[in-house]
């Protein structure tokens, strides 16, 4: 079976991933990527190197601005004939050009070639409800601006984006989603439940395992009861700073609270500012991006609940793969499916830094519930989210569509 994906990157998590389709399913992978960085890649992305040895194959072309000014691939056409994929395998934003490609579907149909449609079901309005959803929920960016349009030209976009999902949803022969909701979501459009596989998203928690459980025979423990980590880049939608808040608003109750913030980004001089002014006196340190996969095991060994305060999804998995309990709020949609408030973790206020305090109060009160919710947390991926079932359901559906051509 031979499988192409289209992605704007490589990021870590993907390489574990195809190369388990390719070592414990015998795949042949392809994975097509910008040839330099891809324009929908957020700042800060940590990226695997391209020209490393890998079990599958890469192949580097231009992208460019499309329809829409969404990114798309020069002449992919052409590199999609000689690879001749049984299945290909495309996400957002890429599907958006893909419904005007009329080359490229030829290809398709002209090589018996599967489409898939990966996505992650955020942001993303139920069928004929554009206009009621997005006005209540507006499309926010990175700097937490509002990316779509406002005024009048926001009806047509919303009719023109609705009525656009409609037809590309058409186009697919089967779809991948990030979160059970989108279930709910893709049903709406008419995209039959049997052929929506439910892969969820992981990183490589196989070597999670190993690193955490070296480090346990080392006798590596939580270094202060009272620490909180951050995982993640450091972008406005991230919400750092409702975080920082938080923290300043405990100092006075908890003397020994620390805050560690991992990660890099635009914001990051811009937060130190904050962390100076809220918390004096070195409370909230600033470690930069940890790529070391023992080192960052360390740090959040060392802590006693792991925060995302604002958007994510992937450092969610990494906290609770190490045994930490979990406060979040609204995240990409994902943390529905891992968070369970109450026994694995806590949901706050969203954008509400009262409420954040008080859920992180309500741990430090009481460490024997942090121990019991990090108890019920690491099981989640080791048992149920996971590399090696994730990459089980990808090659589910693959073979499910494999399946469906031969019966044609």
């Amino acid at each position: 079976m031979k499988v192409t994906l289209i992605f704007s990157g490589l990021p870590h998590y993907l390489i574990a991933l195809l190369d388990r389709l390719v070592s414990s399913h015998g795949m042949d992978v392809s994975l097509i990527i910008p040839r330099k960085r891809g324009i929908s890649l957020g700042e800060g992305i940590e990226l695997g190197d391209a020209e490393s040895d890998y079990l599958f194959s890469i192949y580097h072309l231009d992208e460019f601005r499309g329809k829409l000014k969404k990114p798309y691939f020069r002449n992919l056409h052409v590199t999609l004939n000689e690879i001749s994929p049984d299945i290909l395998v495309i996400g957002w934003p890429y599907i958006i050009n893909y419904y005007f490609d009329s080359n490229l579907r030829k290809i398709m149909k002209k090589n018996n070639i599967s489409l898939v449609y990966r996505e992650i079901p955020f942001m993303v309005a139920p069928k004929n409800q554009a206009m009621k959803y997005y006005r209540k929920h507006p499309i926010l960016n990175e700097n937490l601006e509002v990316d779509n349009p406002v005024g009048l030209m926001f009806y047509p976009w919303a009719f023109g984006l609705n009525q656009m999902r409609k037809r590309y949803y058409r186009l697919v022969d089967a779809t991948m989603i990030y979160a059970s909701h989108g279930f709910e979501i893709q049903e709406g459009f008419g995209i039959d439940r049997d052929n929506i596989f439910l892969t969820y998203n992981s990183p490589d928690t196989d070597k999670i395992a190993k690193t955490r459980n070296q480090l346990k025979e080392q006798g590596v423990l939580v270094a202060n009861p009272k620490r909180i980590l951050h995982l993640g880049r450091l972008v406005k939608w991230k919400r750092v700073d409702l975080l920082i808040e938080a923290v300043s608003q405990l100092s006075a109750k908890h003397d020994t609270i620390e805050l560690y913030i991992i990660g890099a980004g635009p914001e990051e001089q811009n937060l130190k500012r904050l962390a100076e002014l809220k918390a004096p006196g070195g409370r909230i340190k600033f470690l930069g991006s940890i790529y070391d996969p023992e080192d960052l095991a360390k740090e959040i060994i060392a802590s006693a609940i792991y925060v995302l305060a604002g958007m994510g999804g992937l450092s969610i998995n990494e906290a609770m793969a190490f045994g930490k309990p979990v406060i979040c709020s609204k995240c990409d949609g994902t943390e529905r499916d891992l968070v369970i408030d109450g026994v694995n973790g806590l949901y706050f206020q969203e954008g509400d830094a009262f409420d954040l305090a008080s859920k992180i109060d309500m741990l430090l009160n009481d460490p024997v519930k942090i121990q019991a919710m990090g108890e019920n947390a690491q099981p989640l991926t080791d048992e149920k989210i996971n590399l090696e079932i994730i990459t089980q359901r990808f090659a589910n559906c693959f073979e499910h569509l494999m399946q469906k051509t031969e019966n044609k």
